[in-house]
């Protein structure tokens, strides 16, 4: 049953990340993969957000919560792509913004999975103290 769940999840996810590309590629044309960067720093914060969340404080069903982490930001993010997108970057000499974009998405990725931990805490931090008044 939790294929299932992680199937739709993923439906979701991907349809999401198909619709942002098409946005940000008519949008912003630039050498620069903005739509997979923004993608996958999302992803990063739902991801640490949603896990510290769901698994430590507030504990929801794990069918939900694998629909969610696994199916849906496991399809929005893609890791393929940005490798691609690094390779491809580098075929055309573009090695300062392909140093660029591995560097911030690396920085980026892992600041947000933190920001996304601390947030969680955060809220439910905020939520203890409002179930003691």
């Amino acid at each position: 049953m939790e294929y299932i769940y992680m199937g739709i999840g993923g439906f979701f996810g991907a349809v999401l990340r198909y619709l942002i590309t098409i946005y940000f590629t008519k949008m912003h044309r630039t050498v620069f993969p903005i739509e997979t960067f923004m993608i996958n720093i999302l992803g990063s914060f739902l991801l640490s957000f949603i896990t510290n969340f769901t698994m430590d404080k507030y504990k929801i069903n794990t069918n939900l919560r694998l629909a969610i982490t696994t199916g849906f930001i496991g399809a929005f993010t893609t890791f393929s792509t940005f490798s691609m997108e690094t390779i491809n970057l580098l075929k055309a000499r573009e090695i300062y913004i392909a140093l660029n974009y591995v560097i911030l998405s690396i920085i980026g990725g892992l600041l947000m999975s933190y920001l996304g931990f601390e947030f969680a805490d955060k809220i439910f931090e905020f939520l203890e103290e409002r179930e003691k008044e």
